[in-house]
């Protein structure tokens, strides 16, 4: 079988692939600008570099069999071409989920302790205590979805808080939560949560499903945090919750269109912390981008049910 590998950085993959004993392609994002590779392949192994092919190159891949993603997130993806070919798609579920949770907790307390103010205060060779700082001590949090990242920041989040309470379709049991809710019971328990953090994949049911009346539910003096995708959010609802100072803070690893536009009323909020969707970094990443890829490489070759297959109906 002829795999084609995307990803300037990842040539160890393709080198992997080829001691499998697949023809194997390493391809940069010049090759594909200019078309300079293979189009009778059976497998692409890629991320972003999906955006750089449009439906009519996607269609030149007459023997396309599999896709394994580097990315969790496959909001990018030509979806209906994909299901309609029947090519079975793999996301790269998991791989990220300490760095992620690591940046969740790391952010929370950064709202907490007020570090943005006590950075600016440090540039300017200001020594002043700020009244108001706070305590992770005997508060709630809310997590909207428990999956993969979900438990690992569960883990790390616990040792802090109170309790942890999560929502998911079914209301079914997960390790470690204190409580977990169905999505239609979410009303009931928004008002009482200190800390609200967002894992939502992109739907049609979750698009700006976090809207006002979602961020008027909060508590006030709560905070928002987001790592999942900017397109759940309504941005001017949580604009107007922040600058009415009804939520006390966020914290943005993604935002509804990328890169944020430098005009965004966001990047002027007080309490508002943003990163450039960068919660998944690590000194590990090459090795977690290409993790799920390499593991169902692997799998194919010996005849194995593969891992992270995507679920058509449920669009993750």
């Amino acid at each position: 079988m002829k795999a084609l590998i995307f990803n300037d950085k990842l040539k160890e993959l393709a080198e992997y692939g080829k001691d499998l004993g697949y023809d194997t392609y390493h391809v940069t994002n010049s090759d594909i600008k200019s078309g300079n590779y293979p189009n009778d392949v059976d497998i692409i192994c890629g991320g972003m570099e999906f955006k750089l092919l449009n439906r009519e190159k996607l269609k030149e891949f007459k023997n396309l069999k599999y896709i394994f993603l580097y990315s969790v997130g496959i909001d990018y993806m030509d979806f209906e071409y994909i299901k309609e070919k029947g090519i079975i798609l793999c996301n790269n579920h998991g791989a990220y989920s300490e760095p992620i949770a690591e940046w969740i907790v790391y952010n929370i307390l950064q709202i907490e302790k007020q570090n943005k103010k006590y950075l600016e205060q440090q540039k300017h060779h200001i020594w002043k205590r700020l009244e108001g700082t706070g305590t992770l001590y005997d508060k709630h949090a809310l997590f909207l979805g428990t999956g993969a990242i979900a438990k690992e920041t569960l883990v790390r989040l616990k040792p802090f808080v109170k309790t942890i309470t999560g929502v998911n379709t079914s209301g079914r049991k997960v390790e470690g939560f204190d409580e977990i809710v169905k999505n239609e019971d979410l009303e009931k328990v928004l008002p009482k949560m200190d800390y609200v953090v967002s894992f939502l994949p992109t739907t049609e049911k979750t698009y700006k499903s976090l809207d006002s009346k979602f961020f008027a539910n909060m508590k006030k003096g709560s905070s928002f945090i987001n790592i999942s995708r900017g397109t759940v959010v309504d941005e001017e609802a949580l604009f107007d919750a922040l600058k009415s100072n009804h939520l006390k803070a966020a914290a943005l690893d993604v935002v509804f269109k990328e890169p944020l536009d430098e005009k965004s009323k966001l990047w002027d909020l007080e309490n508002i912390y943003i990163t450039p969707h960068t919660s998944d970094a690590s000194e590990d990443f090459l090795r977690r981008r290409a993790r799920s890829a390499a593991e169902n490489l692997k799998r194919l070759k010996e005849k194995e049910e593969l891992i992270n297959i995507v679920d058509f109906e449920k669009g993750y």
